[in-house]
């Protein structure tokens, strides 16, 4: 079968002379033909066109354009498949037998693309090659078809294109209103599809792009050309391109961290577009349910050709989905949903109990628009959010457990699929909100009153002993929930007395404080910090106790009121002991001012040290280790906790600052093991929030070099633990997020 390749050529001879040369070396001879359109190049490309006896050349006096150029080339194709193809590519070992291996394996498949180095729309990969030779051995290894690894696309790229002829005739020719070029990809990826066709993106098929060769030298002459060419797929399609056709890869990453299990599940999209973000869940969990809510008819229309059950419009009681029967919404403009709290409610209950709900809002606290606000400018603030309000909204919709994610995005900086630039650490809101252009909230829909409501920390009570400690659930619903504290690793804890609210207190990200806008809108972080102090509990009764690190001192309090003999509360902030001392204070506690680094007592004054979430933060964590063990009896119980720096800050060095801006360092699993075995005997160590190897990027990533199989089995898979401690011996091939360890000090210890 042959295969026409079709080149357009604008000066560039030195990029064009290695993509033939490359296309002979890699391909089997007499299986294509190669078509030469030459936009009136001035450099010597004609004359060397002419010498190759194996290369058809089109020669045009003036720049026709790309869209033109490559329907000159297709008109003069004889093959029964047809390439598009950039002259600053280099293909490689196997390209077209893996491309035509896809498209020709079912009849449905109208055109397909390969993955690169270097492109939009989410088809370049990270590679490792620095040079040509580094380059042919990666793509030797990484290039054997792999069905598993063809993802259907809304929009396939040009750099790399490659069709079945019927279906480019039923589509018809590139539209020729655009010019120079650029967006006429999309334009045919979008006619290929509405003629019945599907396309894929080979991930197990790579070549070289050098990319942006062409307006390389001249970036604001292909921003305007950008600008320009999608005002005209506006005026042809009835919607811009940039936003109908992106693939939210910020809700994406949200939905990876919760859903470790790669089945099926039920997805509503609201705003759904072309369906790119869909397609792109269809893949990563096959078998998928996908809905979406479209209001743009055309956009809608499109959106249903590639098999998504399309509502046209926004109104949720006017979707045939039954309430309780969704494992996730997403909504990439939240704004008219917080406007109507009723309609907020109807979304919401279209979820499962425990379904996840993803929300993205522009960011009214941002500073340009704040800015403008101040400066008297008329801007329409019903588009427009706090973190604060957001939450407020969906939290007196039922949803629990928010959390935000704030996008740091310099007007200006996205690119044309609108791709998050950076995220932040859900504790760095407050320090960072003014800085994001837009937020995502993620929550969870909770369980009706008299249940258990919070889906991040149900944990599986013990058969012998099983108690449900009340907490107050701060949501701003009028009527309280239950929510069940798990204890370590399935052990009792004593009974705990509803928690203060210190409602006049802000959560700055740093110490955490027990009030209703913690409980709404960080409720992951407070069940966290709860199920070690619940933990703890168990351990303290008749003991004389360090709190170290207290911050707010409701966990002091907690200790105290399950028995401890007396607690001491110390923190380095003196207005965080003021209000621990009025807020928590009680006979057989004290709370005091003090530097864990240096504390106020003498050798073996405590029966037990608890510090949690204290020592990444002081200068040198084996200092604080050995102070803890100072002011410890022999034996005496030390139970710390810390993040582990092999989940949240993967790629730091120990000596790099970690991204929370609070920490000064964070340990991994062996190095906090390192220090506090020179002072201690671990008796236990556990985990919170635990993910499996299979979803850290740079697993993935080596994997797939070593030809080896990404996804793990299911029965492999280490589904979601939420705030629950659990032992490290349950656990193989995955790492916790948070770190805590029961340790001893050690009998002929000082």
């Amino acid at each position: 079968m042959l295969t026409s390749i079709v080149l357009v050529t604008f000066n560039k001879l030195d990029y064009t002379k290695q993509c033939i040369e490359s296309i002979r070396q890699h391909t089997e001879q007499g299986s294509y033909e190669i078509i030469v359109v030459d936009n009136g190049s001035s450099d010597g490309t004609p004359d060397w066109l002419a010498q190759q006896v194996d290369v058809r050349v089109i020669a045009n006096a003036g720049n026709e354009g790309f869209p033109r150029a490559c329907n000159q080339g297709l008109e003069q194709a004889a093959g029964d498949l047809l390439m598009l193809l950039n002259n600053d590519t280099l293909v490689t070992a196997r390209w077209l037998e893996g491309l035509k291996t896809a498209l020709l394996s079912s009849s449905a498949i109208g055109a397909v693309g390969p993955v690169t180095n270097a492109a939009s729309y989410l088809t370049s990969i990270p590679v490792p090659y620095r040079d040509g030779e580094g380059m042919e051995s990666f793509a030797e290894s990484y290039n054997h078809s792999d069905p598993a690894k063809w993802e259907e696309r809304l929009k396939l790229i040009g750099y790399c294109l490659l069709m079945k002829r019927e279906a480019y005739e039923k589509a018809g020719p590139l539209d020729e209103r655009f010019g120079i070029g650029n967006y006429e990809d999309d334009d045919l990826s979008l006619r290929i599809w509405l003629a019945g066709y599907k396309l894929l993106l080979c991930h197990d098929t790579f070549i070289h792009h050098y990319g942006s060769v062409t307006f390389g030298e001249n970036m604001q002459q292909f921003q305007e050309l950008m600008s320009g060419n999608s005002e005209q797929f506006m005026s042809k399609w009835g919607f811009r391109p940039e936003l109908a056709l992106q693939i939210r890869i910020d809700l994406l990453g949200m939905i990876e961290s919760e859903f470790k299990s790669k089945g099926p599940l039920r997805v509503m999209e609201i705003g759904c577009g072309c369906g790119g973000t869909l397609l792109a869940i269809k893949h990563r969990y096959p078998g998928s349910e996908l809905f979406g809510a479209e209001r743009n008819e055309a956009a809608a229309r499109i959106a249903s050709a590639v098999g998504i059950n399309v509502f046209r419009s926004g109104r949720p009681n006017e979707w045939a989905i039954p309430d309780g029967t969704l494992d996730m919404v997403l909504i990439g403009d939240a704004h008219a949903y917080a406007a109507l709290p009723q309609s907020m409610s109807a979304v919401v209950r279209k979820l499962r109990i425990g379904g996840w709900i993803a929300a993205g809002c522009a960011n009214r606290r941002f500073y340009r628009f704040s800015n403008r606000i101040a400066e008297g400018e008329a801007i329409d603030t019903s588009l427009l959010l706090t973190v604060n309000e957001a939450a407020a909204v969906m939290a007196e919709a039922g949803v629990g457990g928010l959390r935000p994610a704030l996008a740091l995005e310099p007007e200006g900086e996205r690119d044309r699929e609108g791709i998050i630039l950076a995220s932040v650490r859900d504790d760095d809101v407050s320090d960072n909100e003014r800085m994001a252009s837009y937020f995502v909230l993620l929550g969870r829909r909770s369980a009706p009153a008299k249940s258990v409501g919070n889906a991040f920390t149900v944990s599986k009570p013990n058969k012998q002993n099983e108690q449900i400690d009340k907490v107050i659930q701060g949501s701003l619903r009028s009527e309280q929930q239950e929510a069940r504290i798990p204890a370590a690793a399935g052990d009792t804890v004593g009974s705990v007395e509803e928690i203060k609210e210190q409602n006049d207190i802000a959560f700055t990200g740093e110490r955490l404080v027990v009030n209703a806008e913690v409980k709404t809108q960080f409720r992951d972080v407070y069940d966290e910090h709860m199920v070690r102090y619940t933990a703890a509990e168990k351990y303290v009764s008749g003991l004389h106790v360090l709190d170290a690190a207290c911050g707010a001192g409701y966990g002091s309090r907690m200790l105290l009121d399950a028995g401890a003999a007396s607690v001491i509360g110390v923190d380095i902030d003196a207005e965080s002991i003021r209000l621990a001392q009025r807020d928590y204070g009680k006979a057989g506690m004290v709370f005091m001012q003090g530097d864990v680094l240096r504390l106020p007592f003498a050798d073996g004054t405590f029966d037990a040290v608890v510090s949690f979430e204290t020592i990444e933060h002081v200068e040198d964590g084996y200092a604080w280790v050995q102070e803890s063990a100072r002011v410890l009896r022999p034996g005496g119980l030390f139970m710390v906790s810390t993040p582990n720096r092999e989940v949240t800050n993967a790629s730091n060095y120990w000596e790099e600052k970690p991204f929370n801006p609070h920490h000064r360092f964070e340990y991994s699993i062996g190095e906090l093991l390192g220090d506090l075995l020179r002072e201690y005997t671990v008796e236990a160590l556990y985990g919170q929030n635990w993910i499996d190897d299979s979803q850290f990027a740079a697993m993935r990533w080596l994997r797939e070099t070593n030809e080896m199989t990404v996804e793990r089995e299911a029965c492999y898979r280490i589904a979601a633990t939420g705030s629950e401690l659990l032992p490290f011996h349950q656990f193989r091939s995955g790492k916790p997020m948070y770190i805590v360890a029961i340790c001893r000090k050690r009998m002929g210890g000082a």
